[in-house]
């Protein structure tokens, strides 16, 4: 099993390496190419209700983009807009999707999976991202996140009046929003508290999550 895992990554990588050496394209527009709707040739309010987002996903998505894309959203068990809009650049798309996985699964092997999700859930909230937080608070249930919870995730209880998160949590969640602020600003206390608690792997593991939320 270890070896076809290990085919799949020289792949991916071989793929990878091989699509970074692409031929320059003509420039075309994305007006030209993707159309505002109903003939419309400005950006008015009537097209920003009706668009999901600046530009659509290609029409047609190379094989190789569409297999890794229909393995995310079946996971995710939704579609997933911005990796379809990332199909219009095959290194792009491919290369945050190995990026996530890589990511996901090298935190799962040092936090456990209700921290992750806490984690993924209040940079999501703090920085006020729709997309991002409608994939990683879905399933919020599945973790046994309590909606008092969710109110300390979304500013509107202090996370250390909730006396369902333990010390660590409490902590991961405070650094999780010392490291969304910008500029980013920390406190004595706390990074003492996150030197305490959490050991020099667990921290990195704490911030990656965040790259990908």
């Amino acid at each position: 099993m270890k070896k076809i895992i290990s085919s799949i990554f020289i792949i991916l990588e071989l793929f990878l390496l091989n699509s970074c050496t692409t031929t320059k394209k003509h420039f075309q527009p994305a007006d030209v190419i993707d159309p505002l709707p109903r003939g419309k040739k400005s950006w008015t309010y009537e097209v920003d209700k009706s668009m999901k987002s600046l530009i659509n996903p290609p029409e047609k998505i190379s094989y190789f983009s569409k297999t890794l894309l229909n393995k995310a959203e079946k996971k995710f068990g939704k579609e997933l807009l911005p990796g379809r809009i990332l199909t219009w650049s095959t290194d792009l798309g491919v290369a945050s999707g190995v990026l996530e996985m890589y990511i996901e699964k090298g935190a799962a092997k040092i936090l456990k999976p209700r921290l992750i999700y806490l984690i993924r859930m209040q940079v999501s909230y703090y920085v006020s991202c729709p997309f991002a937080i409608d994939v990683n608070s879905w399933q919020y249930k599945d973790y046994k996140i309590t909606p008092e919870e969710i109110q300390g995730l979304q500013c509107k209880k202090k996370l250390s009046k909730i006396s369902s998160f333990s010390k660590r949590e409490l902590t991961a969640l405070r650094y999780s929003r010392a490291l969304s602020k910008t500029p980013v600003s920390f406190d004595g206390k706390l990074l003492g508290d996150v030197r305490r608690l959490f050991s020099p792997e667990e921290i990195v593991a704490i911030s990656t999550p965040m790259s990908s939320s």
